[in-house]
């Protein structure tokens, strides 16, 4: 392997898994150099994700400083915030790679003139054979090997002119039970598939939550997906979740108003049309929440856990549910690192059950969520400082309280933070009374 300030080239790396990629971000993001800056952690932990899911085109500056920061997308003094920080996360990697990096697994380079990752790996081969190979010699696979190959490809030769004789165009046998609904959803409608999958995409933006511009971005996909299908629930239940959080965070109260109005009958006409939808029933509860509605609020979360327990975006919609009605082990139970969750889209689980262990007292628990989530994936904004700050102040650490408030502020100047502790924690006076208690210490 090269060393730590050597780039490698395309001929010697190796192109690794996204758990291994994975496994390389969490070593970074969780030492000593990254631990000091979450914003860094974040920047990283962006840029990383976005590659494995294939979409390395759409990194850019812009991007970066809406998704990660916060900034107006069509501002530029955010930009220029990001090359910045892309200078300051260089060096970082470069000493983290330098000081703390065993030269074995992935290495993640961010290279100038750029924010897109790039990934070396050279992995060890699994049967290395002893001693050098002199000059010109082929090392091949010992012959036994070759043997067995050949009598394998021989019995699948076999096997497939068999399976032929019955079939000229076999389907494959096994299929994903989303491959087989889109499939079913294609042959009733070509519209329907189009408005279900881009439902499907829009609610993976659910996250970060408090992301205004993000969430207006979100509705506008629900809509289209309306429009494409107005038999679909989907498209509904997506408009109806957006709507109740704009409407929680609209400090003007007609404007409020008239977004949660709009909420409650979307959340309706979603129910109306499949009154057994997990999303619909869990989208119905997000809006009585913000409603000031707790116990019919309940009601709906539990029974939309009851009708899909493991759809990772249904019980992220529980969990923020019961945050609001003042649920916490509702909250806990629902975004335990241990429960299954299934589905698309960057989950919450990690955050929410942040939260849960703030409303329950647990501060050493909440630091470490918040702490762990920009390796694990996990949507990171203000609030996610705000609640580590309130736990280490409530655990008598003042100084990394003050640390966390200072680059909070400073990252999210306009983040209306008393604002939305009062509208979240309204039934939690405890906790309303903690965060309220250190923004203004500090």
């Amino acid at each position: 392997m090269n060393k730590a300030n050597d780039l490698p080239t395309d001929q010697d790396v190796g192109q690794p898994s996204p758990d291994l990629v994975r496994e390389a971000l969490e070593r970074v993001v969780s030492s000593g150099e990254f631990q000091a800056s979450p914003r860094l952690q974040q920047f990283l932990t962006y840029i990383v994700e976005e590659a494995i899911a294939g979409r390395s085109p759409q990194i850019r500056g812009k991007a970066i400083a809406v998704e990660v920061y916060g900034r107006r997308i069509d501002g530029t003094g955010g930009q220029n915030l990001v090359r910045v920080e892309a200078r300051r996360l260089r060096r970082l990697l470069h000493e983290f790679y330098e000081e703390k990096w065993d030269g074995e697994g992935v290495r993640i380079f961010v290279d100038p003139g750029g924010y897109k990752p790039r990934f070396s790996y050279d992995p060890l081969p699994e049967n290395p054979v002893t001693g050098p190979p002199q000059q010109g010699q082929f090392v091949g696979p010992p012959r036994q090997w070759i043997f067995t190959g050949l009598g394998v490809l021989a019995i699948i030769a076999i096997a497939g002119l068999w399976l032929n004789q019955d079939s000229a165009d076999p389907e494959p046998i096994t299929r994903t039970a989303v491959q087989a609904e889109r499939a079913a959803l294609g042959e009733q409608s070509l519209a329907r598939l189009q408005a279900a999958n881009l439902a499907d995409q829009a609610r993976g933006m659910f996250f970060p939550v408090f992301d205004a511009k993000r969430q207006k971005i979100a509705l506008g996909m629900f809509q289209h997906a309306i429009e494409l299908d107005p038999a679909l629930p989907d498209g509904y239940s997506g408009s109806a979740q957006v709507l109740a959080t704009l409407a929680m965070l609209s400090r003007d109260e007609a404007q409020g108003k008239k977004l949660i109005g709009q909420a409650s009958e979307m959340s309706e006409q979603a129910l109306d049309l499949s009154p057994t939808d997990a999303w619909a029933n869990a989208a119905k509860g997000w809006v009585l929440a913000v409603r000031d509605e707790p116990d019919e609020a309940l009601k709906y979360a539990r029974m939309s856990i009851t009708l899909a327990p493991s759809d990772g975006h249904v019980l992220d919609l529980v969990g923020i549910t019961a945050i609001v009605a003042n649920a916490p082990d509702l909250a806990a139970e629902v975004s335990n690192s241990q429960r299954p969750r299934t589905g698309s889209g960057r989950f919450g689980s990690r955050n929410i059950w942040g939260v849960s262990q703030l409303m329950l007292g647990n501060y050493q628990d909440v630091i470490d969520a918040f702490q762990g989530a920009p390796a694990a994936g996990a949507p990171v904004s203000s609030p996610s400082l705000l609640f580590q700050a309130v736990a280490q102040d409530q655990l008598g650490n003042s100084e990394a309280a003050e640390q966390l408030v200072d680059e909070m502020r400073m990252t999210w100047p306009d983040f209306p933070s008393e604002y939305l502790a009062n509208r979240i924690f309204h039934n939690d006076g405890k906790t309303q009374k903690a965060i309220l208690d250190t923004l203004t210490r500090y």
